[in-house]
C-alpha cells in the first residue's frame, strides 16, 4: 500500500468475512511460524527449561474503591485488575475492560490454568455502578459468562465487537444493554455523571473461537476511549501490524496504551506482540505513556512467567518509553505523572 493512502480512509485495514468466518488482512511470512516439536502438545507447551509459574504466589493489592473512582472526576485513573482486566475512570466515566474475576480461565474442565495471585483484586459485589463493560474478543480469558450475570445489574452497557452479542443474548443479558461494533465503528455513552465518552472499536490482529467447532465465528478487536480532556488505547490482543500507525494517526496522540504484552510465542507470531513489539506499537499509536498488560496473572505460553515484564522495560528504556508497572490492583492517576516499581522481581525464580 502507498505510504500517501495507508492512512486515508478507503486505506484503513478491515476484517475479511467469508463463509460465515472472519480472517485477518494481513500478509503472513510463514517462514516466521516455527514448526511444532513433536512430541505431543505439552512437549511445546511447556519445555522444562521455562518457568511459566511462580514458585510463590504473586501478590494483588485490594482495590481501594476511592481512589479507583474518586468523587473528583476529571483526570484519568486507571486500575490494573491482572491480566487484562482493567477498571478505568476516564474524565469522569466508569468503565471496566475484558472483566475476569475467576481463579481458572480454563475452557474444559480437566485442565486447570490458575490465576497467580490467591484471587482478583476486587470482587464484582464490591463494584459500584460502571457505565460501560467493553469486550476485545471471545476468549475464556477475556469474557467469562457468570462475570456478566453478575455485573449486569450495576452495568449501564455491554460494548463488544460484531458477533459477540450472541453469548450474551444466550446468557440472559438484557437487550437494551448491549451494543455491536465493526472496526473503525464509532460510539458514544453518557455517564451516571453527565459526562460524554466517545470511543472507536478498531483493528486487532488475532483470532476467536468459544468452542471445539467454531472458530472466528466473530470479530475481535482493539478499543479507542476518547474523554472531554484524555485518550487512551486498549490493544486487546494483537498481533504486530499495520493497524497500529493506523489507529494513531486517525485518533492519536494517547495519554496512555494498555498494551499486550505476554503469551507470545514463536509458534504463534501473528496472534500477539512481542514485548518489543508492543513497545513500537506504543509508537506507531503516538502514546505518551505505556502500560503493559496480559501478564502476570495466567500461565498461557512457553515463556518465563517475568519475562515479557523484564523485556518491556528493556525495550522501553531503550527508546525512552515512559513505561508505568503498577502492581495488581494498585490505582494510578496518570496525569499526576505516577511512579511504580519493578515489584516482580521479588518474586523471581532463583
Amino acid at each position: 500500500m502507498p505510504i500517501d493512502e495507508q492512512f486515508s480512509d478507503s486505506g484503513r485495514v478491515q476484517p475479511v468475512f467469508k463463509d460465515g468466518e472472519y480472517s485477518n488482512p494481513f500478509t503472513i511470512d510463514s517462514s516466521q511460524i516455527q514448526p511444532r516439536r513433536k512430541g505431543g502438545v505439552l512437549n511445546w507447551l511447556r519445555p522444562k527449561e521455562k518457568v511459566t509459574k511462580p514458585k510463590k504466589t504473586l501478590p494483588a493489592q485490594q482495590v481501594n474503591i476511592e481512589q479507583a473512582f474518586p468523587k473528583n472526576q476529571n483526570g484519568l485513573h486507571v486500575t490494573w485488575l491482572g491480566h487484562a482486566n482493567v477498571l478505568m475512570q476516564i474524565d469522569g466515566v466508569r468503565l471496566l475492560i475484558d472483566p475476569v474475576f475467576v481463579n481458572n480461565v480454563s475452557p474444559v474442565f480437566f485442565v486447570r490454568i490458575k490465576r497467580f495471585q490467591k484471587k482478583a483484586p476486587v470482587t464484582i459485589k464490591e463494584l459500584p455502578f460502571i457505565d460501560a463493560v467493553f469486550i476485545s474478543h471471545d476468549h475464556y480469558d477475556h469474557l467469562n459468562a457468570d462475570a456478566m450475570l453478575e455485573l449486569e445489574p450495576k452495568v449501564g452497557y455491554f460494548l463488544m465487537p460484531t458477533g459477540v452479542a450472541q453469548y450474551f443474548r444466550k446468557w440472559g443479558i438484557e437487550e437494551s444493554k448491549i451494543r455491536e461494533y465493526a472496526w473503525w465503528e464509532e460510539g458514544a455513552i453518557q455517564g451516571a455523571s453527565g459526562q460524554i465518552l466517545r470511543f472507536a472499536c478498531t483493528p486487532s490482529r488475532h483470532f476467536s473461537k468459544r468452542s471445539l467447532f467454531e472458530r472466528n465465528k466473530t470479530l475481535w478487536a482493539s478499543w479507542v476511549f476518547m474523554g472531554s480532556t484524555h485518550r487512551v488505547f486498549y490493544s486487546g490482543d494483537t498481533g504486530y501490524g499495520l493497524h497500529f500507525k493506523q489507529i494513531g494517526h486517525h485518533y492519536g496522540p494517547f495519554d496512555l496504551t494498555l498494551m499486550e504484552n505476554g503469551q507470545y510465542s514463536v509458534y504463534w507470531p501473528y496472534s500477539h506482540v512481542t514485548p518489543e513489539q508492543g513497545v513500537q506499537a506504543h509508537l506507531d499509536l503516538r502514546g505518551k505513556v505505556m502500560m503493559p498488560i496480559h501478564w502476570g496473572s495466567f500461565d498461557l505460553s512457553i515463556h518465563d512467567w517475568w519475562e515479557p515484564i523484564e523485556r518491556a522495560v528493556q525495550a522501553a528504556e531503550s527508546h525512552g518509553v515512559p513505561l508505568l508497572t503498577p502492581e495488581i490492583g494498585q490505582t494510578l492517576s496518570i496525569s499526576e505523572n505516577p511512579i511504580t516499581k519493578p515489584w516482580w522481581r521479588n518474586y523471581i525464580n532463583p
